[in-house]
Parts: structure tokens; C-alpha cells; sequence
């Protein structure tokens, strides 16, 4: 658990044990700490006024504390300025890198055995502590053969070592539960094989109008719900008739006893005679519960003919895929989540922006080695979703792996300036004459709006901040003057107080192999 206000970590001896770590080297960690009667802990401050970290601190008496024992119960205030030596900052920030690797671990391992989604898969494969084990080790290698901090630098390599196997064991026992790739890509096709046409999901928007309780609600997706459910019993080998019931069950969770509010919305010619009903209101409620029904039904039978009627792949081949928007985590992702079983090539490169809740986070793009059938499911799948999956090269049967050069082309359409460019144009690199001159025309329009203003406090400026508009152009003859220049620009917008920046890339041909280029 790691504080909000970005002090250290907090630790708890028995996740420690639990975790396999010696806690020797962690109790011999020591601040000065104070308090007053039996409150919270605080760093003494001799400070007066405003200038205190913390008001409880000034002029406390402080004595050397086991930060293990006291942690917990340090100020908020005071946790951000707790100091301790470099070496022993390591150790308890690796340690922490461990309990947390552990805690996920563990929860994995305490599951009832059971088949596995690989909607699941996907979000324990993005918190799983090999995203973390070129850190922690690096941080952790130098220390290794310092005299004070070495013993407990390498103990703490042990334990990650042991919970990162214990992590990979219990990715792996994912995967042999999950249902069979080619299985997932058949369902997913006659899934959307049916809604090709539209008209399943123009039926149930009528249905669902007839029971819209506002106007500014959301109608809810009864197609969506019946491909989901549907797929999730065919996907693990179920039956057409479990298949149907599942999807029936989803529907009937939302629309189970519903009152019609708009009997104008229900589709004619009607399939219940009115006779025998009180009022219209009951036979109007009669008839929508018989549609939806039928409804149902009607789709679980389509489904079930596509599925009957999609040939097998017989290609065994692999082949390079450009996947963006990682992980495959959302709702969107349900039917490509099984991508993440394959392995990937070269690091995850940002990619735009995920929305999740009421914010957004940082997507990603990589590049996987898969079977040829699921490059070719995944690329008809998102057909809609222009660059969401971008094919590579195929891969040479019996091959040591994909060519580098390959791997990076393809993260250049995603990134197109990486690590590895940086590192072979080195310090001295300089921009191209393309680059100089699509500055200077940006630079001159820049300039040509900014004359235009009317005044600091015009509609312009305003729009321009808050829509993140504003940009800074560097020049190329007098490199001295950005820097300044560049810290006189607002970081945030007016009102919204996101980032007011954006960035502009210009994307030069760079040799990849020989004899081609890419851009």
C-alpha cells in the first residue's frame, strides 16, 4: 500500500514474512520521531509558523523509532518528509515492489479451480509482476555488493525471484483453463457473422424504446447482453441450449417484469391477441415480455446456424500483430482478449487514452507473434476500428523469431519515435529540413493568430487554453532563449485544469532494413 501523499511505502511485518522477505535488514531502518501522549508520530520540526511540515511537530522531542514498528502511525503531514539513507530507501521500496507482487499472487492462488475467461486473463496479465521485474531488478543490482545494504539487496532478489515464479505458475494455470483460441475466434466470427446486417440491433433499439423510462436514459443493449452471454457458454464448450438459457437469463435480469411506457414503440403487427386483458397497459406489458422472448430466441438460433456454418482455418503459421489500445481490459476488448495469451515482442509504446470511470488513462500499443488464424480474426473483427489492429510480416516457420527490424516498423506506427531511434541518433543529432521547415510554418501561423487577439482576456485565448491548444514551437538558430520562454507558458487550462500542451511529431523516413524504408 503506498500512501496518496507520495511518501514511503507502508509495510507490515507479517506481509513481509508472508512474502518470504527477511525483515533483519528493514528493522535496522531508524527515524527520529516524536509525539505527544499517544497520537500519531511526526518528524520534529523546529520550524515555527507556516514554515512546519506539520503544526503537531513543532518543537517535539524526537528519538530514534524502527520505522517498520511505526509506520502505519506516522502523521500524514510528516510521512512525505521521512528521510532515510539511500541504500536502506532501496530496500523498502523493493520490499514493497514484493508484498504487492505477493498480495496479487496469493488472491490468484486462493481461487476455486475452474475454467477461466481470457477477459480475466487479460487483466491479471497487465498487473502481473513481470511488468515489474526489469525494475525492481535494476534498482536492486547495484546494491547487491554494498557492505551495509548488500545481504538485504540480494535476499530481496530472492524473494521477487520466488514470486515471480509463483506469478508465472499461476498465469500459466490461466491459460490451460481458458477456452482454446481457435474455439473463441469461431464464436466471436458467427457473433459477428449475425450482426453484420444491423437489423438484430435495430430490433432490439425498437424493443428496447418501448421501455425507455427517460428520454436522456440509456436504452439498454439487448444485443450486446445476448452475444455476451451466448458466447461466454459456447466459448468454454457449452451447449446451444445452456447458450440459449444463459442468454435468456441475461435478458430477463434487465427487462423481467417491465412496464411498457410507450405502446407506439412496440413493432406490428402484434403476436398477442388483446382479449382477455384488462386494460391496454397489461396486454402492451403481455406483448413486450412475448417479443423479447422471441427476440431471444431468434438470435441464440442465427448464432447458432453461423456457428454451424464456419469452416475451420488450417493455417498452423505465425505471424507479427499491432495490437493498440493495451490491455484488452474494457468491454469492448471481450472477443480480442484472448490475444493476450501470445507473446510480445519490443516494449509497450503509449497510444492515446482509455476511459475508465470518470477519467482516462494512458493506453498502449505492442506488437505479438500470433497464429495466423487469430491475425486474420482480429483484423476482420475490428474492420470498423480503423488502425485498432495493424497486420505485420509473417513469420518463417521453425525461425529463432521475428526480425527486431520488423518489430520496431511495425511500433513506429504506432510511436514513431522510440528508445531505440534515440539511442542510434545519439547526442548530437539534429533536425532533418523537413522538420525545420514544417517549424517554421507552424511557427509563422502561430504568430499570425496570436496578432489577431483582441486582448489577454479575449474568446480566443480563452478557447485556445481550454481545448489545450496552445503550443510552443522551437526554433532552430537560437536554441538559448526556448527554455525560458517555454516556462512562461501556462502548464494548465483555465477552469478545466488539465495540461494546456500538446506535442507535434514529425515523422521522418528511417531506414529499417536493406533495400526499404519506413516511415
Amino acid at each position: 500500500m503506498v500512501r496518496r501523499d507520495r511518501g514511503l511505502p507502508v509495510l507490515r511485518e507479517r506481509e513481509l514474512l508472508a512474502a518470504g522477505v527477511n525483515v533483519g535488514p528493514l528493522r535496522r531502518i531508524t527515524v527520529v520521531l516524536g509525539r505527544a501522549g499517544g497520537g500519531k508520530w511526526h518528524i520534529p520540526d523546529q520550524a515555527a509558523g507556516w514554515r512546519s511540515h506539520c503544526r503537531y511537530a513543532q518543537h517535539l522531542t524526537g528519538s530514534p523509532r524502527v520505522l517498520l514498528d511505526v509506520c502505519e502511525h506516522v502523521c500524514r503531514h510528516c510521512a512525505p518528509v521521512v528521510r532515510v539513507e539511500p541504500g536502506e530507501e532501496v530496500l523498502w521500496r523493493a520490499a514493497a515492489d514484493v508484498v504487492a507482487a505477493d498480495r496479487r499472487v496469493r488472491t490468484l492462488e486462493e481461487q476455486e479451480a475452474g475454467p477461466r475467461s481470457w477477459e480475466g486473463y487479460a487483466r491479471v496479465l497487465w498487473e502481473a509482476a513481470r511488468h515489474r521485474d526489469e525494475e525492481v531488478r535494476r534498482v536492486l543490482g547495484p546494491w547487491t555488493a554494498d557492505p551495509s545494504a548488500g545481504a538485504g539487496a540480494r535476499q530481496l532478489l530472492t524473494a521477487w525471484s520466488g514470486v515471480l515464479e509463483r506469478s508465472e505458475t499461476v498465469l500459466a494455470g490461466w491459460r490451460a483453463a481458458a477456452p482454446a483460441a481457435r474455439e473463441v475466434t469461431s464464436v466471436s466470427g458467427a457473433c459477428d457473422a449475425v450482426a453484420a446486417g444491423g437489423d438484430v440491433q435495430r430490433t432490439g433499439q425498437e424493443l428496447a424504446a418501448a421501455v425507455l423510462q427517460s428520454r436522456w436514459g440509456q436504452p439498454f443493449d439487448v444485443w450486446a447482453a445476448v452475444r455476451r452471454a451466448w458466447s461466454g457458454v459456447r466459448d468454454q464448450g457449452g451447449e446451444a441450449t445452456a447458450a440459449r438459457a444463459a442468454a435468456m437469463e441475461a435478458v430477463e435480469a434487465a427487462w423481467g417484469g417491465l412496464r411498457v411506457r410507450d405502446v407506439t414503440a412496440l413493432p406490428e403487427p402484434a403476436l398477442v391477441a388483446g382479449a382477455g386483458f384488462p386494460s391496454p397497459g397489461q396486454w402492451a406489458d403481455a406483448e413486450f415480455q412475448h417479443r423479447w422472448q422471441q427476440y431471444v430466441a431468434d438470435c441464440c438460433a442465427r448464432l447458432e446456424e453461423a456457428l454451424g456454418a464456419a469452416t475451420a482455418d488450417g493455417s498452423d503459421g505465425r505471424q507479427l500483430l499491432l495490437v493498440s489500445g493495451w490491455p484488452l481490459t474494457s468491454k469492448r476488448d471481450a472477443e480480442l482478449a484472448y490475444l493476450a495469451q501470445y507473446e510480445q515482442h519490443g516494449p509497450a509504446v503509449p497510444f492515446g487514452g482509455r476511459r475508465t470511470g470518470y477519467g482516462v488513462e494512458p493506453g498502449h500499443a505492442v506488437v505479438l507473434a500470433v497464429p495466423r488464424f487469430a491475425a486474420r480474426h482480429a483484423a476482420d473483427h475490428t474492420r470498423d476500428d480503423r488502425q485498432r489492429i495493424v497486420l505485420g510480416p509473417e513469420l518463417v516457420a521453425g525461425g529463432a523469431g521475428p526480425d527486431e527490424r520488423d518489430v520496431l516498423t511495425l511500433l513506429r506506427g504506432a510511436y514513431p519515435y522510440l528508445p531505440a531511434d534515440a539511442e542510434g541518433d545519439g547526442p548530437g543529432a539534429r533536425p532533418t529540413a523537413m522538420v525545420t521547415t514544417a517549424r517554421a510554418v507552424r511557427r509563422a501561423a502561430q504568430l499570425g493568430r496570436r496578432a489577431a487577439y483582441r486582448g489577454s482576456d479575449s474568446v480566443e485565448v480563452y478557447n485556445d487554453l481550454v481545448v489545450g491548444t496552445y503550443s510552443w514551437v522551437p526554433t532552430t538558430s537560437t536554441p538559448a532563449p526556448q527554455p525560458p520562454r517555454w516556462r512562461t507558458c501556462p502548464s494548465t487550462g483555465p477552469r478545466t485544469g488539465r495540461c494546456a500542451w500538446t506535442s507535434s511529431a514529425e515523422c521522418v523516413t528511417r531506414p529499417c532494413c536493406t533495400g526499404c524504408t519506413a516511415r
